[in-house]
């Protein structure tokens, strides 16, 4: 059977089967048997219960098999609503008879421990040698609006609409659910997606971006089976549709939660930060988060621009609100001069024009109307939120009534995106109703609905830039030679875990990056000696353990200024190694690194680069300022190799830093061009070098003179 053909089977069946069927709401049987025929599904059901085929007693109006063999051959789906135990040798049977399809509802698996995992191994094995697609175990169900299946045990049926959600939580798919159904919200597909033993996230994701009906997808992760395989389907999809994904288990104790949860290790969230950036996938911090931005993008088309209208009728909420602005992509363009005119010709006085654009407490509807009308034709304005506080003037419904006339009314011929943000309770409740019943999103707060509006832009300005971006690949800038793999092997042969010093930035050298020239003297006359091979002026750095690690990150006196005469050398070279043998006698001090110092920054910067392999995603790129302090303040930037330019430019962007490596505050401008080849270079060799478990590029000397690679540790697997 191909993976159409299975996907059909589950997410479109012609027949379905509720085996462990019941007549008993409080029982999983019960309430699956019910929602599938409260949904009004038109295909064929057989439900299985032995005790009431026994008995004679129909199942709701069905005659009841008394057993999984009794199933005509071939049947699409069949859902098991079925203790741990009894799941096995059921879905043994019904793979027997031919089901294409099955969804195990039990939980009690790998979440359990070893005899659970075992028995979920036993699960896969049996669904995958029939051919049979399975979703679960761990499951809540299923939901298909399209075809009106409802084989889940969640309350309620959602309408029909553009938005899908997958999870691998059975209650977010719950929450989620009942807020759709209170927000009127339509949805076309609920997926619970439970242990994953077959279907996982990525192919829910092609499935749901495959689907005609679904416009928006939402996901609940906390765990990923195959990071690279998430992350080329999340990238295929979020080209098509917006992925609105929360990824839970980012902290410690969240991590622990999920392991107890589905026996899955949650993974390093540096590695899902940059796998959703790069995927172009929207990360959502929350619940709160997914409920506003999911409306945001099943009810509005995305913008052409950032620049954004905020009218109110207060000068407070209007304040909040550009501030919002200020944190986000967005802006509040001044209204163009054929906007202002005919504002000032319409209102009062002492209304302000300048967005946001404040229509004073007495406000209304009429205003809000001209306002937004004017504002919406204007070429500077993308987007319009409009705001209401209520006050003793005010007419909240009266205004919600405005606002839908100017956001679907001729007033808007280009259909520019139109959000609501109401302050108060219960004065607003009707006019929030009323938004939400015309498709426009309403939200409490200023700070929530700017949120959701810059995601939206976000959104559309990267499609408009991946469209035009061409493809960057670090052969375009670099050189490599393949002396970089032979020295890494030869490392590997000799049975070391670990090069650095020499060794290291030879391997950095032939790989592309740009390192000093380097040499390692063991007593000052060869320090001497290897200056003039180099050239004076030239750099003294401590080195340990046969020269394989550079020490200066070890003392204090650990790298010596520039020197310009031989006499200086031996001089540095002895106060050098003198004072680390002192201090730290068990280090092991076997002498100088010696580098050469002309046309080297020394006033710029030191920076790190570097990567580690995490066990999900594989190679993360990382990027940050040399020594504690980045990782200590969380001022560092990472990606997945192997990185575009584009994803290298970004990187930079990221950190807290950045404005300095652009001269700002009068210091040094940095190349940012030879940084983006630095991080190319780094990816390059963590994708070519899998015999590497990491490496740290430390310190990357950087300012105006260029970049280069002063010291290099490489980690092997």
């Amino acid at each position: 059977m191909s993976e159409s053909q299975s996907l059909s089977a589950l997410f479109a069946p012609a027949s379905v089967a509720v085996v462990g069927a019941s007549r008993s709401r409080s029982k999983v049987g019960g309430m699956v048997l019910a929602n599938l025929l409260a949904a009004g599904y038109r295909g064929v059901v057989h439900a299985v219960n032995p005790a009431a085929a026994a008995a004679g007693q129909s199942l709701a109006g069905l005659a009841p098999l008394a057993s999984s063999s009794e199933l005509p051959h071939g049947v699409d789906l069949a859902v098991l609503c079925l203790p741990r135990a009894a799941a096995l040798p059921e879905l043994a049977l019904l793979a027997s008879r031919g089901v294409r399809a099955a969804i195990v509802l039990a939980a009690g698996f790998r979440e359990t421990g070893r005899q659970g995992f075992l028995a979920e191994q036993e699960l896969t094995r049996i669904a995958r040698e029939a051919g049979m697609l399975l979703l679960g175990p761990n499951s809540l169900g299923l939901i298909n609006t399209a075809c009106s299946l409802n084989v889940s045990f969640a309350a309620g049926h959602p309408a029909p609409g553009g938005v899908s959600f997958f999870s691998q939580s059975g209650a977010m798919c719950v929450s989620v659910l009942d807020w759709a159904m209170g927000l009127g919200l339509g949805f076309s597909k609920f997926v619970s997606l439970g242990n994953k033993a077959c279907l996982n996230e990525a192919a829910a994701l092609r499935a749901l971006g495959d689907d005609p009906e679904t416009r928006v997808i939402l996901g609940y992760c906390e765990s990923v089976e195959d990071g690279r395989e998430f992350l080329a389907a999340a990238r295929e999809v979020a080209a098509r549709k917006p992925v609105l994904l929360l990824k839970a288990g980012i902290t410690p104790a969240g991590a622990r939660a999920v392991s107890a949860h589905t026996g899955s290790a949650s993974g390093s969230p540096a590695a899902y930060h940059a796998a959703f950036r790069q995927a172009g996938v929207i990360h959502v911090g929350e619940m709160s988060e997914l409920f506003s931005l999911a409306q945001t993008f099943a009810l509005l088309l995305p913008p052409a621009g950032g620049g954004l209208a905020v009218v109110t009728n207060a000068g407070g909420p209007g304040i909040l609100a550009a501030d919002a602005c200020a944190r986000t992509q967005l802006s509040l363009p001044r209204p163009a001069a054929a906007t202002l005119e005919r504002l000032l010709a319409e209102l009062p006085g002492f209304a302000s024009l300048y967005n946001p654009v404040d229509l004073l407490g007495d406000a209304g509807p009429d205003r809000y109307r001209t306002a937004l009308a004017y504002l919406l034709a204007d070429p500077n304005i993308h987007a319009a939120l409009a705001m209401l506080t209520p006050t003793a003037r005010s007419e909240p419904l009266q205004t919600a009534r405005a606002v839908i006339e100017a956001a679907h009314g001729p007033d808007n011929p280009q259909t520019k995106p139109v959000a609501a943000c109401l302050l108060g309770g219960a004065a607003v409740r009707p006019a929030r109703e009323a938004l939400h019943a015309a498709g426009i999103p309403c939200f409490d707060y200023p700070e929530t609905a700017v949120a959701a509006l810059a995601a939206l832009h976000g959104r559309a300005a990267r499609v408009r830039r991946d469209e035009h971006a061409p493809p960057a690949d670090a052969e375009e800038f670099l050189p490599w030679d393949d002396e970089a793999l032979s020295i890494i092997e030869a490392a590997q042969t000799q049975g070391l875990r670990e090069l650095g010093g020499v060794t290291a930035l030879e391997a950095a050298h032939a790989a592309g990056l740009p390192v000093l020239t380097t040499g390692l003297a063991r007593s000052s006359a060869e320090a001497v000696r290897l200056a003039g091979e180099i050239g004076l002026p030239v750099t003294l750095r401590l080195a340990l353990r046969g020269g394989e690690t550079s020490g200066d990150e070890c003392f204090g006196a650990g790298v010596s200024p520039p020197l310009a005469d031989p006499e200086a050398v031996r001089r540095a070279f002895g106060a050098i190694t003198s004072s680390a043998a002192r201090l730290r006698p068990e280090a092991g001090v076997s002498g100088c690194l010696v580098q050469a110092a002309a046309g080297i920054p020394r006033e710029g910067f030191r920076l790190e680069a570097g990567f580690a392999r995490d066990p999900q995603f594989g190679p993360l790129v990382s990027f940050g300022m040399a020594g504690v302090g980045s990782d200590l303040l969380g001022d560092v930037s990472h990606r997945l190799a192997p990185l575009t330019r584009e994803d290298a430019r970004e990187m930079l962007r990221e950190v807290r830093f950045y404005p300095l490596l652009r001269g700002v505050g009068g210091g040094q401008v940095v190349s940012l061009a030879a940084l983006e080849r630095l991080l190319l270079g780094v990816s390059r060799l963590a994708w070519r070098a899998p015999a590497l478990a990491g490496a740290s590029f430390t310190p990357v000397l950087a300012g105006t003179e260029g970049v280069f690679v002063a010291g290099a540790r490489l980690a092997l697997v």
